[in-house]
């Protein structure tokens, strides 16, 4: 019955969303952390880079097992909300970004258990699409109250009332049926195109490293640069974030009318002067429309590069690889940024940021037309 399939869908979304949280939710992670604990920048953005970087490891290995689906699902759900749990309880920030770490280690086992479902559907890209709009409608209701919780109770009211979030989203799962594993067909897709993979690679890391270490500290930039409030920085980055469902809205009517390769470069370009725009020029306007504008050209980005990656390869290993690409530049730019903030404004390292974006974009043009669908070359 088809419902079943929809419902099954739907626990796979559910899944992915709850793994992704903690990258959706990195901005506020640092602030629960700073205005509850008082730590700085290089501590709070440590306890982002730990739980992203075991996730990235955590998916990478759970993502090759043959019991993914509703078992491991269920597991890692119920591991990251234990670690929600202590980290309510915890006053030291060198027990919570401990305990995150361990949390990291059950988003991989969620994300590895939602892409399992999702990419055995008969439709992958609308599965994804979907997908999409329901992440980013999910992110931007957190995102707002999220920032009223920092404000009412600190941390312990923030990571305390996640626990009521994924008990929600984890009652889903319920719905889910076995997939099938299918490591053997992704073992026997051979690489041919390894340059390729390469420039696909570096441009992912080159560009999610800035974008990264920016979103983990947009609230902090939006509250000490600009005065706003965190309830107003909350508002700013929920509204950009559902305006960017435009992206998929935009890919759906024009995907099949338009290049790849050029699309993404536009992107890229676009990003380069919103990130002048934010940090070289910060005003609320420039933060205000450039968010907007960021988060828009970004899902549009990755939604392009995604079905690339489909098509140069449909056994979903490089898709794998890109994935964990972006959770790892998740993982490591808040720690480099929060280093950095300690001796260095964000005014003034930005050009860096948009020295990496240039960087993606040379790969991309290195591409030539390796990225189009094979009936568009």
């Amino acid at each position: 019955m088809r419902y079943k399939t929809y419902f099954h869908l739907l626990a796979g979304m559910a899944m992915l969303e709850l793994g992704n949280l903690a990258s959706s939710l990195a901005p506020f992670n640092v602030s629960a952390v700073s205005v509850g604990l008082n730590a700085n920048s290089q501590e709070a953005g440590l306890v982002v880079t730990l739980e992203l970087f075991f996730a990235a490891i955590s998916s990478l290995y759970f993502g090759t097992v043959s019991y993914k689906g509703k078992a491991l699902g269920f597991t890692g759900s119920i591991i990251v909300m234990i670690c929600y749990y202590l980290c309510s309880i915890s006053d030291d920030v060198n027990q919570i970004t401990i305990i995150k770490a361990f949390s990291g280690i059950g988003c991989g086992m969620l994300i590895a258990s939602g892409h399992s479902i999702l990419a055995s559907s008969q439709d992958p890209n609308r599965s994804y699409a979907l997908f999409t709009l329901f992440a980013s409608l999910t992110a931007a209701f957190l995102i707002y109250i999220s920032s009223s919780w920092i404000e009412e109770g600190g941390h312990s009211y923030y990571f305390f009332n996640f626990i009521y979030v994924y008990v929600a989203l984890t009652l889903l799962f319920f719905f889910s049926r076995q997939s099938k594993d299918q490591s053997d067909n992704r073992a026997r897709g051979l690489i041919t195109k390894k340059w390729l993979y390469f420039l696909l690679i570096t441009a992912v890391l080159f560009y999610e490293i800035p974008s990264s270490g920016m979103w983990a500290f947009m609230e902090r930039f939006g509250v000490e640069y600009i005065d706003l409030g965190v309830a107003e920085v909350g508002s700013v980055i929920s509204l950009a974030i559902i305006l960017s469902l435009l992206g998929p809205v935009f890919i759906g009517i024009f995907g099949n009318r338009i290049r790849r390769k050029e699309t993404i470069l536009f992107c890229l370009l676009v990003s380069s002067f919103c990130v002048y725009a934010i940090f070289g020029i910060p005003s609320f306007n420039t933060f205000y429309y450039g968010n907007i504008i960021w988060n828009i050209v970004f899902v549009v980005m990755v939604i392009l590069i995604l079905a690339a990656a489909a098509d140069i390869d449909p056994s979903g290993r490089l898709g794998a690889w890109l994935n964990a690409c972006i959770l790892l530049s998740a993982s490591l730019a808040p720690a480099v940024f929060g280093w950095v903030m300690l001796d260095h404004e964000m005014t003034i390292i930005y050009p860096y940021l948009i020295v990496f974006l240039i960087v993606a974009m040379i790969c991309i043009v290195n591409t030539k037309k390796e990225l189009e669908p094979i009936d568009k070359v």
